[in-house]
């Protein structure tokens, strides 16, 4: 908000409003040694020594600097400067304009917009106007698949999967009277289709897969979704937004429901949000998607305009007959994402994910060569990938850590099993100077 300083016209008509002659009779009350004497007019700092100052005491903090190859849902992407120059807007920004998106048809056009990108980039017939984050649209699809297979109560989990998400969606469906089992993974990170092919059945009601998965393994997705047409279940698919880019669809890939996280597209790392979540969906599934929808009409003189088109909330139905308790979404986050989706364009965020997967296969390829460090290399990977450096992981970060680099997460906090792994992130952030200065740090490992 800006500041506009009172003259003394103005002070002058606010004492005499409110009878008293002066200002500090407003502190009266306050002891005189607790007060501090005003400064005169000639005394302290003019605005340019204000902030020179300031930026004189900024520069005594110090702070570790590190090259960060941390990932796992969070991602070190480039973020357009369009993107804060468009949402902190005060037509955006406000905290009601979001909330109440029926009085702003400019709120109602970038939510129809947002719709519109994520239906462009998963192929699929729907999406709605975005959830908390990644984890919470995941759960809402489980949940979207119950309400839709009514009869059936199994649901079938990627150990691949986000953590984070799993987690999540546990805490979604435990009171709901539904069966969870997880999917193990086989070599490198690959999901086990032989197990999973057994244990589908007709009370199946769906699958969610990741992919690229929690350790950056694409899955085979197609055949994935056909095993569990066959037996009448969902087929759910979570991945990056960006890897649409680069690799097939959802829909070109026989996924039922797209979700995931929209953290890479034009959203800082933050500290872990906030972030936005997206889903999408077939058409026949619209009426299970929860949140709300934006529609495109015309006006009675026939101009362009928008409506919300479905709101599936308590405050708009029947509780009974609510498919969520969303009375609002992660409008400013959504739109960030718009702006960068819409920055790149349909060729750009083709350059971006492959970008992403150049530099990511470049230091793959270089760290492969070194011997005593094993590279999940089996299959291909986005963004990130495995690698097992047959040593306590501890001893492995400090060591990076020494030479200025975070080298990822590790993941023996997720899958006690892989005490010796680590898990890296390359984006468009890293130059090739970066990546091999990291192969430079790990040759002296070896």
């Amino acid at each position: 908000m800006d500041f506009i300083s009172n003259k003394t016209p103005q002070i002058e008509a606010m004492l005499a409003e409110i009878g008293i002659q002066k200002i500090e009779e407003l502190f009266a009350s306050i002891p005189a040694s607790l007060i501090i004497k005003p400064p005169a007019i000639d005394d302290g700092l003019s605005e340019y020594e204000g902030l020179r100052l300031m930026e004189d005491l900024a520069a005594r903090n110090t702070f570790s600097s590190f090259d960060s190859y941390l990932g796992a849902g969070a991602y070190e992407h480039h973020v357009p400067a369009l993107v804060g120059a468009v949402c902190s807007k005060s037509e955006f920004l406000t905290a009601y304009t979001p909330y109440q998106a029926e009085a702003s048809q400019g709120m109602l056009q970038i939510i129809f917009e947002f719709q519109s990108a994520i239906c462009a980039l998963t192929g699929m017939d729907v999406a709605n106007a975005s959830v908390y984050d990644g984890a919470s649209a995941c759960a809402e699809a489980m949940l979207m698949a119950l309400r839709h297979s009514k009869g059936r109560s199994k649901l079938l989990i990627a150990d691949t999967l986000h953590p984070h998400y799993k987690g999540v969606i546990e805490q979604y469906l435990k009171s709901q009277n539904c069966q969870i089992e997880f999917i193990p993974y086989s070599h490198e990170g690959i999901l086990d289709e032989a197990f999973l092919k057994a244990h589908l059945d007709e009370q199946t009601a769906a699958v969610i897969v990741q992919s690229p998965n929690f350790c950056g393994t694409l899955e085979d997705v197609k055949r994935i979704s056909a095993a569990a047409k066959e037996k009448g279940a969902l087929s759910i698919l979570c991945a990056n937004p960006i890897a649409y880019g680069l690799f097939a669809s959802a829909a070109e890939q026989g996924a039922d429901i797209a979700v995931g996280d929209c953290q890479p597209l034009g959203l800082s790392l933050s500290f872990g949000g906030p972030y936005a979540g997206y889903m999408a969906c077939r058409q026949e599934l619209v009426r299970q998607l929860p949140g709300r929808i934006v529609g495109e009409t015309v006006d009675t003189q026939g101009r362009r305009g928008f409506v919300l088109t479905l709101q599936a909330r308590e405050q708009h139905i029947r509780r009974e007959k609510a498919t969520s308790n969303i009375c609002t979404n992660q409008a400013l986050a959504a739109l960030a994402s718009l702006v960068a989706i819409l920055w790149y364009g349909k060729e750009g965020m083709k350059a971006l994910a492959l970008t992403n997967y150049q530099r990511t296969a470049y230091l793959k390829q270089q760290l492969s060569q070194l011997p005593g460090i094993k590279v999940w290399n089996r299959v291909p990977s986005f963004n990130e990938f495995v690698v097992d450096f047959k040593r306590p992981v501890t001893q492995v970060v400090e060591h990076f850590r020494q030479a200025g680099i975070e080298p990822g997460i590790e993941l023996r906090r997720y899958f006690p099993a892989l005490e010796t792994c680590l898990l890296l992130a390359v984006t468009e952030t890293k130059s090739q100077e970066q990546l091999d200065r990291f192969v430079r740090a790990a040759k002296e490992l070896v």
